[in-house]
């Protein structure tokens, strides 16, 4: 578990990588342990709630992020109030993340939020995808859990459509320096999103 440098430690226990939560949980290896506990209850609440209905908008990005960690955080499915960055990556700037929000689930809405991509190119959706995929790596309006959130968005809009969940196993590897998830995203706030490309089309896969 990585901290985030920021304005001022606002989610952390004092001279700690750990969030104040709601369990008090002090263990960084327990503390992860019970998020991702959280994130396979979310993972199975959401998938058996997808409807024809279903609209994957901020509203929605929002819920999943809710709904996933409210056992854990006070800050679940609230945006953040700081600037936020990793080493030399920052994130949208907090004064922006209206504005970004707007634009990017716009874009999304006139696209019927990835929606109608069943029976199209496995290559046109992995496109579609990634490109939504690194403006939302960008945008990490959460305090923390963006990337589990954002992964869990778009396994949602690929299930809708057919298809399994991404398989992003051979990518997020436990160390930073060797997660190739994470090389993807920075390059998506480069502005490159060949590599995040490549990562979802190689792990997508329709269902049997």
């Amino acid at each position: 578990m990585s901290k985030y440098t920021q304005d001022k430690n606002y989610i952390y226990y004092e001279n700690s990588n750990i969030p104040i939560n709601k369990l008090d949980i002090r263990d960084v290896s327990i503390l992860e342990e019970k998020e991702q506990e959280l994130l396979l209850k979310g993972y199975q609440f959401f998938h058996q709630t997808l409807s024809e209905n279903t609209n994957f908008d901020e509203q929605y990005f929002q819920l999943l992020h809710r709904k996933t960690f409210e056992e854990l955080y006070d800050f679940a499915g609230e945006y953040r109030t700081i600037n936020i960055s990793k080493g030399y990556s920052p994130f949208c700037q907090v004064r922006f993340l209206n504005q970004t929000s707007n634009k990017i689930f716009s874009e999304l809405k006139k696209d019927n939020f990835l929606k109608d991509y069943s029976d199209k190119p496995k290559e046109l959706f992995a496109q579609k995808i990634s490109y939504y995929m690194c403006e939302l790596i960008a945008f990490h309006p959460f305090p923390e859990l963006n990337g589990r959130i954002t992964r869990l968005f778009f396994d949602m809009i690929a299930t809708f459509n057919g298809f399994e969940y991404i398989d992003y196993q051979n990518t997020l590897e436990t160390n930073d320096d060797e997660n190739e998830f994470i090389k993807a995203s920075i390059n998506c706030l480069a502005g490159k999103e060949s590599t995040m490309f490549k990562i979802v089309l190689d792990g997508l896969k329709k269902s049997e």
